[in-house]
């Protein structure tokens, strides 16, 4: 038998929708913060790794080994986090599940690379690039939630701590490249190009860090650059990026300089967790009020039924009450009062929300957008071209500045090209 249907129920009903997505965000953001954590470790086994393999397995056995058994275990709790955030979110797109995919492939062959390096039947740049790969798989997931995220607040802050994680991330490949360069004795020009890559990737991300962080992140990241531990690594930094082809490099400095670089990349953890933090306190207080907002709307609806005054049935036509902005979910007429308690009052309201909301996610959703658009060009050019994916990002860059325009205009330009006929 089928029952009516009446608009007090669907408006409680969005009122318990926005209660369930921002549930489902905070098993998104636990699970994010699992992520982030595997990653973490897994940069932490990279650079360990690389001064494995470059000492020829004379340094570094033993702490190995303790980094490989503690990052097993983070593995498993990745894996059930992973199940639980499937388990909680049905809207978890095919993008989505095909990364996860190539995570899961990457983690079940980590032991086979893990056996390759103790061996020593791996190169150094290959072993870099194979815990790239893995990292990089992770980050471009981290992505992916960022973007399916519908809170504005939550989508801000997640893209905030991917482009945080993001940087960091350049930030390990810049120590394995410099601690490569100062422990070979001498300046090679490739991996001094792939250092000044580096660097560039970073800074493009940690600016979106100050963007999209609040106030008190950016003041607390302009500290930290300040520090004097900073510019030790600035200088030594300096030292491989205005040094010549083949001039000799100190060998000694390439303990001092992995050790500045984990400094730096364990003060970003540090930075990262206190973002993970601040979204769990967000989303509790966004929790709080939507659940607050459901039993206002609640009551608010029981008092407009029982008003004899509240004539439901005429107020949709009563012209005298503008609607179309709220039919559309745009901003409209704050000001605007009404005679008596009403459904069409109760809409207004709950139609505001929802036009102050997207407008505040326009923003993050036009950096994630661009974003995409530049991966997409970046990936033609090295089909193309038979570039790197640095070379590609270098190309799209200095053809930026040479025609005194924005990266993601070149991107649309090469992109449209592409899609154009003949």
């Amino acid at each position: 038998m089928m029952t009516d249907i009446s608009p007090a129920q669907t408006i409680t009903l969005a009122k318990i929708r926005h209660i369930e997505e921002l549930e489902r965000l905070d098993s998104c953001i636990a699970f994010v913060e699992k992520i982030g954590q595997l990653i973490h470790q897994l940069q932490i086994e990279r650079g360990a790794s690389c001064l494995f393999i470059a000492s020829g397995g004379q340094r570094f056995s033993a702490e190995r080994a303790e980094i490989v058994a503690q990052n097993q275990s983070i593995e498993t709790v990745f894996t059930a986090a992973l199940q639980q955030h499937l388990d909680r979110n049905s809207r978890a797109d095919a993008k989505q599940l095909t990364l996860i995919s190539w995570i899961l492939l990457g983690l079940d062959q980590l032991t086979t690379l893990r056996h390759q390096i103790t061996l020593l039947n791996i190169s150094f740049a290959d072993s870099i690039e194979s815990f790239n790969r893995l990292i990089g798989s992770l980050i471009a997931l981290i992505f992916e939630i960022t973007d399916s995220s519908v809170n504005s607040k939550i989508s801000t802050c997640l893209l905030t701590l991917y482009n945080l994680i993001q940087g960091k991330e350049f930030a390990g490949q810049e120590r394995a490249v410099g601690a490569y360069l100062f422990g070979s004795g001498s300046l090679q020009l490739p991996h001094q190009q792939k250092l000044f890559e580096l660097i560039a990737q970073q800074e493009r991300h940690f600016e979106l860090v100050c963007q999209f962080g609040s106030k008190e992140l950016c003041e607390a990241w302009q500290q930290w650059q300040a520090s004097d531990w900073q510019l030790q690594h600035a200088k030594y930094r300096a030292k491989l990026t205005s040094a010549r082809d083949q001039q000799t490099l100190t060998p000694s400095h390439a303990d001092l300089w992995f050790d500045l670089c984990s400094r730096r990349l364990s003060e970003m953890w540090q930075i990262q967790c206190q973002l993970v933090d601040t979204m769990h306190e967000l989303l509790a207080g966004l929790t709080r009020q939507a659940k607050q907002d459901y039993e206002q709307t609640r009551q608010y609806l029981q008092t407009i039924q029982a008003s004899p005054q509240a004539n439901l049935n005429s107020t949709f036509f009563n012209l005298a009450i503008p609607v179309e902005n709220a039919l559309n979910f745009q901003a409209h007429d704050t000001s605007q009062t009404y005679p008596m308690a009403s459904m069409i009052a109760l809409l207004q309201h709950q139609s505001r929300q929802i036009a102050d909301m997207e407008t505040e996610l326009s923003d993050t959703k036009k950096a994630l957008t661009e974003r995409k658009l530049i991966e997409r060009a970046k990936g033609l050019l090295m089909s193309t071209l038979g570039v790197t994916e640095m070379e590609a990002y270098k190309t799209l860059r200095s053809t930026a500045m040479e025609q005194n325009r924005k990266v993601i205009d070149i991107a649309e330009n090469i992109l449209a090209s592409h899609r154009q006929p003949g």
